[in-house]
């Protein structure tokens, strides 16, 4: 038997098939020796015995032998791995090389030599593992990918992929998000697993459901060494990034409302303070109708700013509406300055029919009060003040009311597939130009007297629903808005 110096230790495999013994032990180095069945002299020279089938198990129970015993099998459940006389189990190539080393290292002067014990830190290790809450695997370099060879119940539970279906494969090809960006992160990761460092960051991992967002915790076998197998735990973290998004979300909102009451609010009061001060002091009531203009102006941004603050994350109970219903009762609820409706066909939609309905009352209330009136020029010489002008031709003169369409809207889906939607459109001036982006911003507005509210509620509603929208130019020029809904 050869035997090499104490940085490796000399392994016998043993084994009903001498050509797999043989094959096995090539594998290891030039510190193993191969043999389908083992005398005791061999047997009790050897520091590791490995083990491949029952043969081999038998040709070491009973023997009094201070070696250790690994089982190098298909998996933790085969018929070798479960015999009391193993003390520990490696299921690749890979695995097996690292845990014969690891043996090795426990063998070095002052360590416990006791089977036993070493048997029973391997059950409680294997019990840590399997139990452990969070997501769990063990892995095996291969060809520089990270290989499983074994996974907990929890990582099933959260991925939603079963050993079965994993063990065997690179665990990044079906958990890494196919983007150049997490990919890159993932070989980054891998060379420093290689290299002896552990590594602990936030990811984004896929599961079968989707993305997910975890605290990975990656140790390899040996650390500041050369590493094929280590060990990575994921602890889910989606919850809490959800909460500390929603956070964000609510103090942005915050400082919207704090600019608006701090400005918008402030402007108005001060208005009507001084109005009334000029009424005690003359005693004339033309003063105080200013005043209660002023009133009605601070009562105008404190709904707008409550409507604001109502826009959720969702919708509710949703069910199948009719566009057209929703729209002619919003209609009704909105100061229309005369300006006429016009419906271009109905459309139905899985929506919140309340939400929907106020959606739609903001969009005819911008119609009404942006494209017909206000100082900013037309976009061109045809729409005078939201008003059409008189025909070229000579007709009768005056304006044209203003006039919104509302209607079915397709869009271009993927694959050649037509999705739909509806649109709300007018004849009014435009969209302000170069500004169509900002129009759902909150506080952005062209008028003197606007909030700057309406049409962030309106695509706060959309979000909540899961629509898309945007704001375009009409065909007869006025502004035109898409709602792309699922």
């Amino acid at each position: 038997m050869t035997t090499e110096s104490s940085e490796r230790p000399s392994v016998l495999v043993l084994g009903g098939d001498a050509d797999a013994a043989a094959e096995v032990a090539d594998g290891l180095g030039s510190g193993a020796v191969s043999s389908a069945s083992a005398g005791g002299d061999a047997l009790a020279a050897a520091d590791v015995a490995v083990v491949l089938d029952a043969e081999g198990i038998d040709a070491v129970r009973g023997r009094d032998r201070p070696c250790r015993v690994v089982a190098f099998v298909d998996g933790p459940d085969a018929e070798a791995a479960a015999d009391p006389v193993v003390d520990a189990i490696a299921t690749t190539p890979a695995d097996l090389d690292a845990t014969v080393r690891w043996l090795a290292a426990r063998d070095e002067p002052g360590l416990d030599r006791d089977g036993e014990a070493l048997r029973t830190e391997r059950d409680h290790l294997l019990a840590l593992f399997s139990n452990i809450p969070d997501s769990a695997i063990a892995y095996d370099y291969v060809d520089g990918e990270p290989v499983v060879h074994r996974i907990n119940d929890a990582f099933e539970e959260t991925f939603g992929y079963d050993a079965d279906r994993v063990v065997g494969e690179s665990v990044d090809d079906y958990i890494v998000p196919p983007t150049d960006e997490a990919e890159s992160e993932a070989t980054e990761l891998n060379e420093r697993l290689q290299r002896g460092k552990n590594v602990r960051r936030e990811v984004t991992r896929e599961t079968a459901d989707g993305p997910r967002h975890f605290i990975l915790h990656v140790v390899p076998i040996r650390l500041d060494a050369e590493n094929v197998s280590g060990y990575a735990i994921y602890t889910d973290v989606t919850e809490r990034r959800e909460r500390e998004a929603a956070l964000e979300r609510q103090n942005e909102r915050l400082d919207e409302f704090a600019s608006i009451v701090s400005h918008d609010l402030r402007n108005p009061l001060s208005v009507a303070e001084g109005y009334v001060t000029l009424a005690r002091e003359a005693g004339e009531t033309d003063h105080l109708e200013k005043a209660a203009e002023a009133l009605g102006r601070m009562d105008e941004l404190v709904s707008d700013l409550l409507s604001l603050a109502r826009q959720g994350e969702s919708v509710g109970e949703t069910e199948p509406v009719s566009v057209e219903a929703l729209a002619r009762d919003a209609w009704e609820s909105v100061d229309t300055d005369g300006a006429e409706l016009v419906i271009d066909g109905d459309v139905t939609i899985h929506a919140n029919a309340t939400r929907t309905r106020e959606l739609l009352e903001n969009v005819f209330r911008n119609s009404v009060e942006h494209g017909s009136t206000g100082s900013q020029a037309p976009p061109d010489d045809s729409v005078e003040h939201g008003r059409r002008s008189p025909n070229a031709d000579g007709g009768a003169g005056g304006d044209a009311p203003l006039t919104v369409r509302v209607g079915e809207a397709a869009f271009r889906g993927d694959e050649e597939e037509t999705e739909t939607g509806f649109f709300v459109e007018d004849d009014g001036r435009g969209l302000p130009k170069g500004e169509s982006d900002r129009v759902f911003e909150s506080g952005f507005t062209t008028e003197e007297n606007g909030t700057g509210l309406g049409l962030a509620i309106t695509k706060r509603i959309a979000d909540a629903h899961g629509w898309e929208v945007r704001a375009l130019a009409g065909e007869s020029g006025g502004a035109r808005f898409e709602f792309k809904t699922p």
